[in-house]
């Protein structure tokens, strides 16, 4: 058998966090949820119709001008002030996170990231031979005053700088943390001071269930210092494969000339953009928006009643959940022992960049039906009483 010489980062096979198991009821993946599919049939025949020299060809680098003005007046709302060249459109938000890496992390350079955080762009980042600088988090999000210790020690040492930091402000991903606006001053203070950029990635803002809204990182940023990435993939459609970046020309002309696809799809641009410039786009984030509320509080209520054990602090949006088990009880076991009940859960192992803690369980309400995640809780009480006993 021929013997294959791979690149380092191919070495291992592992499982996607797409594939799940035949019948298995899927509390860890952030799915959208299937009755609230939007129908695009219609944006669909018009673009193919209307638009076919358009939507047929390959796409420029850089996007449709139209989805990028239209992006502009999207992030308006949030107080993002931008222009379109300000605007490059992607393969979804992890697409952007690739690009970025590619711009400004060389092997060896450290990310900063939370710990706990997106597990998928860690990925990506350890694909570009990334080391990373753990920050914890708190109730209100990322410990700046902890970051801010640790740039001073690398400075005073002369040690190499971080270029990137990566985080979830809204709704975090696992945790489902807000960070506090008074930390997100200091850390883009700090992004200013020390030349560092800010990966803002921003999915779920729009899918908020309570509590006042809080500026984007982006909207504090007077000095170029923040890249924010966004995505219909949490608000109109995974499979649409569609997001953005909002930054300096500078930086979102080298982004571009880094993708090797020769633009992002035409077709679902146009699509895009017909639904943005009409209602139908806000309405169906308010339809998600409600729907997921419901899902969440079932989760909640169900881990109340079937994990007393576990400290889940409820998100006030979002689509992830993030619960702390005793210590001593490993996050591992039960995921591994849920799967022999017909649930999928993970556990908060991949989520942290270094050391793991071992007792966290990674959720997501978002794809089962409320009767599907109810069910699913109660077998995953079974599975943690199984663990415990056990052990």
């Amino acid at each position: 058998m021929t013997s294959y010489r791979y690149a380092r980062r191919a070495e291992i096979l592992g499982k996607s966090v797409f594939d799940h198991e035949p019948g298995a009821i899927i509390l860890n993946s952030g799915l959208a949820y299937p009755p609230l599919l939007p129908d695009v049939s219609m944006e669909a025949a018009n673009a193919a119709r209307d638009r076919t020299a358009e939507v047929m060809q390959y796409s420029g680098l850089m996007g449709l001008p139209d989805l990028r003005e239209a992006v502009t007046g999207f992030v308006a709302n949030d107080g993002v002030r931008c222009r379109p060249e300000n605007v490059l459109i992607t393969n979804g938000a992890k697409h952007g996170v690739d690009l970025a890496c590619r711009v400004f992390v060389e092997p060896g350079d450290r990310v900063i990231v939370t710990a706990p955080t997106y597990m998928t762009s860690m990925n990506h980042m350890r694909s570009h031979g990334a080391q990373f600088l753990p920050i914890p988090q708190d109730e209100d999000g990322m410990m700046t005053e902890v970051l801010e210790a640790k740039l001073q020690r690398l400075t005073a040492n002369n040690e190499r700088m971080p270029k990137l930091l990566f985080d979830v402000p809204d709704f975090h991903n696992p945790t489902g943390i807000t960070m506090s606006l008074r930390r997100r001053r200091h850390l883009v203070a700090l992004a200013s001071r020390y030349g560092f950029i800010i990966l803002e990635d921003d999915p779920y803002r729009r899918v908020r269930f309570e509590g006042e809204a809080i500026p984007p990182l982006k909207a504090l940023d007077e000095k170029g210092v923040v890249l924010a990435l966004g995505t219909v993939s949490k608000i109109l459609s995974p499979g649409l494969r569609l997001g953005w970046v909002i930054g300096e020309p500078e930086i979102i002309d080298r982004m571009g000339l880094q993708k090797s696809e020769g633009g992002s799809c035409p077709f679902t641009q146009r699509i895009v953009v017909d639904l943005m410039r009409s209602n139908r786009m806000a309405e169906h984030i308010d339809l998600v928006a409600k729907r997921m509320a419901l899902h969440r509080d079932v989760m909640v209520e169900a881990l109340a009643r079937e994990l007393p054990d576990a400290k889940v602090r409820p998100p006030q949006g979002g689509y992830f959940l993030w619960a702390e088990l005793p210590e001593g009880v490993s996050g591992e076991a039960v995921a591994d022992q849920a799967l022999k009940h017909g649930v999928e859960v993970s556990s908060g192992r991949l989520s942290f960049p270094e050391d793991d803690p071992g007792n966290f369980l990674r959720f997501a309400y978002s794809y089962p039906e409320p009767e599907e995640i109810a069910e699913g809780i109660r077998r995953l009480g079974i599975a943690y009483r199984e663990v415990v006993a056990g052990a």
